[in-house]
């Protein structure tokens, strides 16, 4: 399927559904599939169909709603007319008595189009499916079509396939991730690297402990909470302190699907163990050798791998203030998660349930519609604008990150005043370094994807719309009423 309903239904984004009928069309064609054309067009309605009835992205970032925990004879009477009990059974799940399922309101409808639909288009779309999922590792012909639709389309018509090699190492890193993080944390992340962020990581608990202390709008006995939350929060920076040895893997020289097939298969069966255990917070949900970030909510844990703690993002031999305004603001974007609009589900344990007192959700919602309306004017492209609901999470974290990586920045200099370097002041470095991390240039379809389905804004979007209600920016670069992004004093969001 495409990335999301509005591919299916939104008539700005109808050149892609275009594409995607054809790329259908070709993958069947390329596996011998009858009448690849007519039943690429039964697929792609089948699809549209799911998607007018699927939930949107921003329901599905509900953490409350998105958690509904059924019975395994409640979901088949939800969603009849398929065997449930086979379908766990063979995923290795067969004492499970209970799911937790999201889209429950979906469930019935979505069931009800497959009832009504033709074992004909079902196997069709299923062979068609599998042809993609396994395309990469079957042939060069197949290869090449599923980055011609997922490449191409969705990023640039210039986009050029990567070296098998570099590929080659995609999928290694894929299989089995934890050697691969092993080999990069050795070669390339030092002690006193992950130290220096750990430390970083130390400052900017201890800022948002003060701001949480000052805030007016947040009830004393929920401050008790959210303090307690914090203290609780574990901090992963760098990599896990154990990895996976794959003992048992069974790895050919010349089987590549196979090989794919079975590390997919053992690294289910490493999940499905995890099931009969007691919870550890330690495990970590990305990978040390990937550079992106990640906050569980379940656990109360953030993780910075070793692979963001690289330049441009944090440089031991970099300016303090450049650090904390790029990875900084990024580890306190992490930290903020938790008390987002959906962090406030989840409590220090990790557990889901409102720890927040109604009034407090009421004036923490005034102030995040306020923020959701600035994203929503905001138009990267002509006619395509931000769309504020959907980016609302991250751009609450965004805000409350930029604001405790610079007290913990101010924390850092231990009294003494930020040193003049290139004729720039601290402040305007720590913003400068915010600005420098996320330097960005994205062909045009990469950009109308985000807009449509990204939780995660586009990057000049998640510099300029945090800052304009920081009142240090506005004091570092003397920013005046009548400048392009100036925001009067009384219209600034201000939750942290």
């Amino acid at each position: 399927m495409m990335p999301g309903p509005e591919f299916y239904t939104d008539p700005k984004l109808a050149d892609f559904k275009t594409a995607y009928l054809a790329y259908v069309s070709k993958m069947l064609t390329l596996i011998g599939w009858s009448e690849p054309g007519a039943r690429a067009k039964e697929i792609v309605a089948f699809e549209t169909r799911i998607a007018e009835v699927s939930w949107s992205h921003e329901q599905m970032l509900d953490k409350v709603k998105t958690y509904n925990r059924i019975s395994v004879d409640g979901l088949s009477k939800l969603a009849p007319g398929f065997d449930w009990r086979s379908f766990f059974k063979g995923a290795e799940l067969g004492k499970a008595d209970s799911v937790v399922i999201d889209a429950r309101s979906a469930f019935p409808k979505i069931a009800a189009i497959y009832a009504e639909t033709p074992i004909s288009v079902l196997q069709a779309r299923q062979a068609f499916d599998a042809a993609e999922a396994g395309g990469e590792y079957l042939n060069a012909a197949m290869a090449e079509t599923v980055f011609g639709f997922r490449g191409k389309v969705f990023t640039s018509a210039s986009l050029q396939m990567q070296p098998r090699k570099l590929r080659a190492e995609w999928a290694v890193e894929a299989s089995v991730p934890d050697i691969i993080a092993a080999i990069y944390v050795k070669r390339y992340f030092s002690p006193e690297a992950r130290t220096k962020a750990t430390e970083m990581a130390g400052d900017m608990r201890i800022a948002l402990g003060a701001r949480l202390q000052d805030l007016t709008w947040m009830s004393p006995e929920t401050k008790i909470k959210a303090r307690d939350k914090l203290a609780k929060m574990e901090m992963h920076i760098g990599y896990p302190d154990h990895l996976r040895n794959y003992a048992g893997l069974d790895i050919a020289d010349s089987d590549i699907y196979g090989d794919i097939k079975r590390s997919e298969a053992y690294n289910w069966r490493e999940q499905v163990g995890l099931l009969d255990e007691p919870f550890d917070r330690s495990l970590w949900g990305v990978l040390a050798s990937y550079p992106t970030y990640n906050y569980n909510q379940t656990s109360n844990t953030i993780e910075i791998p070793a692979a963001l703690l690289q330049p441009p993002f944090f440089d031991l031999k970099a300016d303090e203030a450049v650090n904390y305004g790029a990875v900084g603001v990024t580890i306190g974007q992490m930290i903020m998660t938790a008390f987002d609009d959906q962090g406030r589900h989840y409590g220090a344990d990790g557990r889901l349930g409102d720890w927040w007192t109604a009034d407090d959700v009421t004036k923490f919602t005034d102030q995040t519609n306020r923020l959701s309306a600035q994203y929503s004017a905001m138009e990267p492209l002509p006619g395509l604008h931000v769309n504020g609901a959907l980016v609302l999470n991250e751009a609450i974290s965004d805000l409350g990150g930029m604001l405790i990586s610079l007290d913990a920045y101010h924390l850092s200099l231990k009294g003494q005043p930020a040193p003049v370097l290139d004729g720039f002041s601290g402040d305007q470095r720590f913003f400068l370094g915010r600005a420098q991390m996320w330097r960005v240039k994205f062909p045009t379809p990469f950009i109308r994807t985000q807009l449509a389905t990204g939780a995660n804004a586009y990057p000049p979007v998640r510099v300029n719309g945090p800052i304009r209600n920081v009142d240090a920016w506005y004091q570092a670069f003397d920013i005046k009423p009548g400048d392009k992004m100036y925001i009067a004093p009384e219209d600034r969001v201000r939750i942290w």
